[in-house]
This record gives C-alpha cells, structure tokens and sequence, in this order.
C-alpha cells in the first residue's frame, strides 16, 4: 500500500514539462498504489500548460481516479506566480499579486471541470472523499483562503496574505464525522503545524514608515487546533500537504505528517516522497 507524493511543482513552461514527465516515469517505475499532487502544479493560472500536464500524466495512465489525486494549491489560481525568470515575471509579481475573489473562484470552477473532463474522480471541489482498491481512503480539503483584504498593516509592518492557509469549519466537520475501519489520509495544500514566515526588513531610512514586511504561510493556530482535532476523531493515519518546499516527516499527536515539494526546482532536487500506509511506525523516503 505505497503512496507517491509529489507537492509544488510549480510548472511554468514546457520544458518544466517534460520535467514532470521525467518524475512520473520514476513513478511508474515503482508500481506504486497511488499518487497524489498536493497543490501548486502549475507556478500561475494557465489553462493550456495546466492541458499540457495532464497529456503527461494520461501518457502515462495515471489520470485515473484510482491511481491519481490532485488538488489546487494558492499559485494554480493565482495571476502572479512565484519564480521569475525574466523581467516580465517581476513586473507580474509586483502589480499582481493578489485577485478579485470572484476571479479565484471562477477559476477554481474552471480548474475541476478541465480535470474532470479528463478524469472523472482524480479532482473535484472539496472536501471530498474516494476509496481506493486496497480499501485505503484519501480525504481532501481546502486549505487555501480567498480573501478580499490582500494586506494587513500593524505596528508599521505590512502583513502580506496570499501565502496564508485556512481551515474551514464546515469542511473540519466532514472530517470530524468520516468513519470507516480502513486507513485514512488527508490531503491539504498547507503545512498543518506552525509553519516559516517570511519577512524583509527594508532599509533603515524607511524605519519610520515601513518597519518590515511579513509574509505568513502557516494555518492560523486556532484553526489548527479545530484540524487536529476533526482529524483524530476521525484517526487519520497520514495528513500530505507542500506549501512549505520541503521534504521531511513530522508528527503530531500519533498522526503522521508528510511534507514534500518543491518538485519543480531544480535546487530543491525534484524531490519524490513515498510512503508505505502499512508500515509501523510509518516512514517517509525522499528521493
């Protein structure tokens, strides 16, 4: 009972592409049981590269419900992107960092139906539930607000939100109320513990206006602390997530947390995590 976890990969062009290609060969390489994508495929909103990662994946027989599952992450619905690689990407990132919510949720529409389209049951708006073959369920939620307020100002800092996560009530009482004997896992975008927060503390001539600009990526704790409980009260056996483009296992209170991305960057090695839902205690192997 293996699991493939790919998480951030980021795609920005077709050669990012065939660099996904090359992942998913290793993938099926394994004869895994199941892959999932645990958000950011793509680096920005762009319906033909986000066609283009699907032709891959279907070349490779995994857009099936009961080998695949995806879900979105803040950057596929987003018009900035994260990784400049020309001036043109910079000038996005600087007056594009933040869209109307209407905008988001059309395109999150519009990011399932593609999905859909091609492979009923690998996607769909959460929070949703499938049982694969072996009886192993995999639950997925929505961790990525859409706010109308981008930024925050307190005490002369500039709090920037699009990287923040959520954890919405209604979707933690799905949770809350799953049962079922078998193995569960839970996919989110968001790095469920307390998580990094960037910040860039500008020159000290601009002291007396800006004091610094901070970036949070993690869940709000409150709402972190209503997950942990939806998910042991309904004994999640592994919660995968990205976010953060790191590759490492923690746990919290007995529930295992696997962290892996960024796939798409070359620094970061193009990481593949597995894991084996049968081991005891569970293990995380990055290559």
């Amino acid at each position: 009972m293996i699991l493939g976890h790919l998480s951030d990969l980021h795609l920005r062009d077709d050669s990012d592409v065939a660099a996904f290609a090359r992942q998913l060969d290793r993938i099926v390489a394994r004869k895994l049981e199941h892959v999932v994508i645990t958000g950011d495929l793509l680096d920005r909103w762009d319906p033909a590269l986000l066609e283009r990662a699907l032709d891959v994946l279907g070349a490779r027989h995994l857009l099936d419900g009961s080998k695949l599952t995806l879900l979105h992450g803040n950057h596929d619905l987003a018009s900035s992107g994260g990784h400049p690689r020309r001036s043109a990407d910079l000038w996005r990132l600087a007056v594009r960092f933040w869209d109307p919510p209407p905008v988001v949720m059309k395109r999150r529409r519009r990011f399932y139906a593609a999905i859909e389209r091609r492979a009923p049951g690998v996607a769909a708006a959460s929070p949703f539930l499938k049982t694969l073959p072996s009886g192993l369920r995999i639950a997925v939620l929505d961790t990525v607000p859409v706010p109308w307020r981008p930024l925050e100002f307190a005490r002369g800092a500039i709090i920037v939100r699009h990287a923040i996560g959520c954890a919405h009530e209604h979707e933690l009482a799905w949770l809350r109320a799953l049962t079922g004997s078998t193995p569960l896992v839970v996919l989110v975008h968001h790095y469920p513990l307390d998580g990094p927060e960037h910040r860039w503390v500008p020159d000290v001539r601009l002291h007396r206006i800006l004091r610094e600009v901070r970036v949070p990526t993690a869940i709000p704790p409150d709402q972190r602390e209503r997950f942990w409980a939806a998910a042991s009260a309904a004994r999640v056996r592994l919660v995968l997530c990205g976010h953060l483009h790191r590759c490492r296992l923690e746990w919290h209170d007995g529930i295992a947390v696997g962290l892996n991305g960024q796939s798409g960057a070359d620094w970061a090695g193009r990481t593949i995590a597995y894991y084996d839902i049968a081991d005891e205690p569970l293990k995380q192997v990055c290559e």
